[in-house]
């Protein structure tokens, strides 16, 4: 089976050579994911009906030059792993599960990623962040992949700051996006970036879309407790989730279990991951997110009613955990 996802290098008409055209580079290996190269490729040729003078020229490499051998067919492609330090951009489809595969059957890539000019873009999708990653050029800068993999890619590369709350994040030349369909929000952004922001707002309505869709936040699953088996700690969790709204502080978790306060906060940590505190704070503002979605009471009741008398230190620490506002994340889940 040949799957041939779009015909080779896409040249610009002779009839058009007044246009802006901008290159883009796409990597292509055994480990890419076809819906998520998809979606590069289509993004941009969506670009390419819009009015007006900009245009992207779309080559796709593999690392040898060689057409790909692909479990869902062999992908042919332009050229070698060279053509990307003439890019204006590269961008890196997802990987799946299989990024730290990539990185290893893959150097050539690692490499080249390695080597762009500094004014190269770079934008990678979901598992892409692994090859950029390995590449050391993500090391001291935030990054994001896909929530349920970024303890992996955390792992691979702790020198890298992996953030899965963000849907994107942009470093310099660098964007991260997390799941795989953040990877239209991370090719918009692109375009922002190299064809002006009304470009990027007229894909976007082409693409029927918004040009960003918010945190990963919104979609993560609801807190849910970690399993262990200190039967104190699970009592005093089933204490909190209760009376989560009183004022509770160490000393009173402490009591609850008859232990010291340094006993409590090492214990907690090792069955749960997380300190006392942290854990309370969890229970309130996960609270807090179903009473914005159910409740039309203001936030400052809501505040409240989770325990905080403060509506400001509930807006703070809502925003750092959950990436958005409380009215925010009420106006994006009505």
């Amino acid at each position: 089976m040949n799957s041939d996802l779009a015909p080779l290098t896409e040249r610009p008409p002779a009839a058009q050579r007044q246009r802006i055209f901008h290159k883009v580079g796409v990597l292509l290996c055994g480990q890419s994911s076809l819906a998520s190269l998809g979606l590069v490729m289509d993004v941009f040729r969506m670009g390419n009906q819009l009015p007006g003078a900009h245009r992207f020229v779309l080559t796709r490499v593999s690392e040898d030059g060689n057409a790909v051998r692909h479990e869902d067919g062999d992908l042919r492609v332009d050229g070698d792993a060279s053509l990307l330090a003439g890019m204006d951009l590269v961008v890196v489809p997802s990987l799946w599960t299989q990024g730290a595969s990539a990185v290893e059957g893959h150097p050539g890539f690692v490499k080249a990623l390695r080597d762009l000019p500094a004014p190269v873009r770079v934008v990678t999708m979901c598992t892409g962040a692994y090859l950029l990653a390995a590449s050391g050029r993500l090391d001291g800068l935030r990054a994001t992949t896909h929530w349920m993999l970024a303890d992996g890619l955390q792992q691979a590369y702790p020198a890298v700051e992996v953030d899965a709350r963000e849907n994107l994040i942009e470093q310099g030349a660098l964007i991260c996006s997390g799941g795989s369909l953040a990877g239209v929000d991370a090719c918009l952004h692109a375009v922002k970036l190299v064809a002006g922001p009304e470009t990027a707002k007229a894909l976007a309505r082409m693409l029927v879309t918004d040009t960003q869709r918010g945190p990963q936040t919104l979609f993560m699953p609801a807190f849910s407790r970690p399993r262990h088996a200190d039967r104190e700690v699970h009592a005093l969790q089933d204490f909190v989730d209760e009376h989560y709204a009183q004022s509770l502080t160490l000393d009173d978790m402490a009591r609850r279990i008859h232990v010291s306060v340094r006993t409590l906060q090492r214990r907690f940590l090792a069955a749960t991951g997380m300190t006392p505190m942290q854990y309370l704070q969890t229970v309130r503002i996960e609270r807090g997110k179903s009473l914005l979605t159910t409740e039309r009471m203001p936030v400052a009741d809501i505040a409240e009613k989770v325990g905080y008398q403060d509506r400001v230190s509930f807006g703070r620490l809502f925003k750092s955990t959950v990436g958005m506002t409380p009215a925010a994340y009420r106006q994006r889940h009505l």
